[in-house]
């Protein structure tokens, strides 16, 4: 299957419910980050921070694994999922043919998701490329007496790394950069409005982002935050995170330095000399000293942790809002969008003799149109145009209707299970027993049972094993019972929990000839297990 057809039909479908599914699943994770913060109110800011990490870690990985799980397994499970590829067949009275049919929904939420990553991304390495840029500006080196003060503090916070201090005019604020050879920018300003305390601290306040490696860790939340930024959980979360690495860093500079008025009289000056700049615009991925709540940071460093607000139970009951509304909204899109693979066909399972299959695609690329039908000795035809234009049916062809076949496989539909015996009446006593009644006619003889053949349960069987990777290799695609003959047994079982035991060799044809496949699999509830499927001999 091509690139782009893979996408609408594989990818799309898989990612739009992985995201549908990340709408309640963040807002729940986002609950319960503001549960369990709000719990380590007076555990250190460092502990929060790594606890709030992880919060948002969990909040990428769990989508991640929900897009791998629908996009890698079987269809028939895929089926259930929000959004699904193709529905399950459904049947036309007035035609009496199946039909199913896909829903753009899909591809429109994942090009939206595709657009918004890319400009997140796109803002944030701008923001690199005015932080690389800056090294191009002039700069100056710090005096020699504060460098060897910076060494000091890197050699009592235990920083092993050199690190570099420059002095700028362009720069607003103190800030760091680069993981593996850091850089401390500092305005040109601060070295003759500050006093010797205040500058030490907010040195010290510098250097604790490198100790802590926080560029590692803040560019790992922009990266995170580009990926969800459709959800006010990551937002919210992100800003907390931010909030608890400054107060962490706080804490690294009030220890190195000993002064934690001299850090807040800091800040304040920093908050009173700030005013925008036409040079340089401060990015998320950089780490400036005047980063978070600076009335938070300096009310903390000042008189401890601040009381616990109440604005957190807001932004949970908006996100859970938000939530229930993007949710409702989805609904109703996808009942009234206009499909994108529409298919007919006379039977829900593999083509039998008398069957026709239709496929209509309207994708991103191309239309596509295709129809196969079997006669009665088993012979397949079939025909296929592209953009209005007959082509020949072509390795690439084959790939794309294998898929499309892979797609629709339909759940198994459940086993009805089998109608108790009737009890037979009590017998009455010989003294009390009337006469016996004569003896009423014999029934009609019931109706012939139905091929195996033409049961539910293996029609669905065949679906998995017309899409198996080593029968289209061998046959092609697409895939017919050449026959009604079945040799072998199917043991359905009608209990509590249906299923049922195959251990069957039919024959099956394709365009590359025909071939006798003898199955061994179980049906466990909704689901095939397949464990063996051989093909007896080449393809003839």
């Amino acid at each position: 299957m091509d690139t782009l057809a893979a996408l609408q039909f594989g990818f799309a479908p898989a990612l739009a419910t992985a995201l549908l599914h990340a709408l309640w699943q963040d807002a729940l994770l986002g609950v319960a980050a503001w549960l369990t913060l709000a719990a380590m109110a007076r555990s250190s800011a460092a502990a929060r921070h790594t606890v709030a990490m992880g919060f948002l870690l969990a909040m990428v990985l769990v989508p991640a694994s929900m897009f791998l799980r629908f996009w890698q397994v079987a269809p028939v499970d895929v089926n259930a999922g929000v959004l699904q590829a193709i529905t399950a067949p459904r049947i036309e009275a007035t035609t009496g043919v199946f039909v199913q049919q896909s829903s753009p929904v899909a591809i429109a939420l994942a090009l939206i998701w595709l657009a918004g990553v890319g400009l997140m991304l796109l803002r944030h390495f701008g923001g690199w490329r005015l932080v690389s840029a800056l090294e191009r500006h002039p700069y100056q080196a710090l005096p020699a007496q504060w460098q060897r003060r910076v060494e000091a503090l890197r050699t009592a916070m235990g920083i092993t790394r050199e690190v570099a201090v420059r002095l700028s005019a362009d720069v607003v604020g103190p800030f760091t950069a680069r993981l593996l050879r850091p850089v401390v920018w500092l305005p040109l300003s601060l070295i003759t409005q500050l006093p010797r305390e205040q500058l030490e601290a907010l040195l010290a306040h510098e250097l604790a982002h490198v100790a802590r490696m926080d560029w590692l860790w803040n560019g790992l939340q922009c990266v995170i935050e580009s990926l969800l930024f459709f959800h006010p959980a990551a937002w919210w979360l992100g800003r907390r995170i931010r909030q608890e690495r400054e107060h962490a860093c706080d804490d690294l500079a009030v220890a190195a330095c000993g002064d934690a008025i001299a850090l807040a009289e800091a800040l304040v000056q920093i908050e009173r000399q700030r005013h925008p700049s036409p040079h340089l615009v401060i990015p998320d991925l950089v780490l400036p000293a005047h980063g978070g709540s600076l009335m938070k940071r300096i009310t903390r460093l000042v008189s401890g942790p601040p009381a616990r607000s109440r604005w957190g139970a807001r932004a949970g009951l908006a996100v859970l809002i938000a939530t229930g509304a993007l949710l409702v909204s989805q609904v109703g899109i996808s009942g009234t969008a206009r499909p994108n693979i529409h298919i007919m066909s006379t039977t829900d399972g593999v083509l039998r003799p008398g069957d026709t299959r239709e496929i209509t695609a309207n994708g991103l690329d191309r239309q596509r149109y295709y129809r196969g039908s079997v006669d009665a000795q088993g012979r397949l035809t079939e025909f296929y145009k592209e953009d209005g234009q007959v082509r020949p049916i072509d390795t690439g062809v084959r790939n794309w209707i294998a898929e499309v076949s892979r797609l629709s496989v339909p759940p198994a539909p459940p086993v009805p299970p089998a109608p108790p015996a009737p009890l037979a009446p009590p017998a009455p006593f010989a003294a009390d027993a009337p006469p016996a009644p004569p003896a009423p006619p014999a029934p009609p003889a019931p109706p012939a049972p139905p091929e195996v053949a033409d049961t539910a349960v293996f029609r669905s069987l065949l679906r998995v094993v017309a899409n198996d990777p080593g029968v289209v290799a061998k046959l092609g695609s697409p895939i017919a019972l050449a026959s009604n003959d079945v040799e072998g047994s199917i043991n359905i079982d009608g209990g509590a929990s249906p299923g049922a035991d195959v251990d069957a060799t039919f024959e099956l044809t394709g365009p590359k000839g025909r071939a006798d496949v003898h199955v061994i699999a179980q049906l466990d509830g909704r689901k095939w297990s397949l464990q063996t499927i051989e093909l007896k001999g080449p393809a003839r």
